[in-house]
């Protein structure tokens, strides 16, 4: 591709897989980390990626970072970091976005933003209102969040834990997956521009996807209902969205034969926990 793309968040989950896609498929990547000299910022440089140091609640960084590209791929980290606005900060890269001519932004929201994520819809609505080339993914759970946040919400003590009731279906999404959506939105923004997608690549109980590890991983592997109050003194944020998926509140319709259309390879929990899930979380249960 050798075209520029500024990947925001690299050194997180969602940008690392971004970043390491778009590596693999030939573009030139710019990274904007708050630490250079951090472990994946020097594994990303390494591996090509243009690195800028600074935040994204810096505007004059944001402009230096988007100028010259010719792809933005946006997101922010939410309730992980309760302290910072992401809203301002996803509204001020789609203002560079249009300032700076880029060809497309993909803007990574979350999937029910419109009831669930205020400030992720505000994005939303204010990149609409820019009228710029863009996309729009709206993620589900991530299944690498069993591994990830295995304090809060995974895999921990030999058990599947989080605050979810056991009869409730949970969406969840590879994030190899968000990384291949974004890179297909990039190479052909003509056909992705003005697309919001609901990224859901499988629909599971909690005690099924208990059943499903146990079976990759060869342990016995329970799921154990976390008592929401346990989480809301961990992480407010997590707990009321907790909340919300055990009242019943359904989420906006999917289509996970589209999606599997628009990208063949979409995985299925099985099919992520064969390739690296179940790898992943032996490490947690060793």
């Amino acid at each position: 591709m050798d075209r520029l793309v500024l990947v925001t968040g690299a050194t997180g989950q969602q940008g690392g897989a971004v970043a390491a896609r778009l590596l693999a498929d030939g573009w030139r990547i710019r990274i904007l980390t708050r630490d250079a000299t951090g472990e994946k910022a020097r594994a990303l440089a390494a591996a090509g990626a243009e690195v800028i140091e600074g935040t994204l609640a810096d505007k004059d960084t944001i402009d230096r970072s988007v100028r010259g590209t010719y792809g933005v791929f946006s997101v922010h980290p939410g309730p992980l970091s309760p302290g910072q606005d992401e809203a301002s900060a996803g509204k001020e890269i789609a203002d560079a976005v249009r300032e700076h001519g880029v060809t497309h932004l993909v803007y990574s929201s979350a999937i029910g933003a419109d009831g669930m994520q205020p400030q992720k819809w505000e994005v939303e609505q204010h990149i609409h209102r820019l009228g710029i080339s863009a996309t729009i993914l709206r993620p589900s759970s991530f299944m690498e969040n069993y591994h990830s946040q295995s304090d809060t919400v995974g895999v921990s003590h030999g058990a599947l834990r989080t605050a979810a009731a056991p009869h409730v279906k949970q969406q969840f999404i590879a994030l190899d997956d968000i990384a291949a959506f974004t890179a297909l939105a990039l190479a052909d923004p003509q056909t992705y521009r003005g697309k919001t997608l609901d990224l859901v690549g499988d629909v599971l109980t909690p005690p099924q996807a208990a059943a499903a590890i146990s079976k990759a991983t060869g342990r016995n592997v329970p799921y154990l209902q976390r008592p929401i109050e346990e989480l809301r003194a961990i992480n407010e944020r997590f707990a009321r969205g907790y909340e919300i998926i055990n009242a019943g509140v359904e989420l906006p319709g999917f289509d996970i034969e589209e999606l599997r259309r628009l990208h063949p390879g979409l995985m299925t929990f099985e099919t992520w926990l064969a390739r690296k899930g179940a790898t992943m979380l032996k490490e947690l249960l060793d």
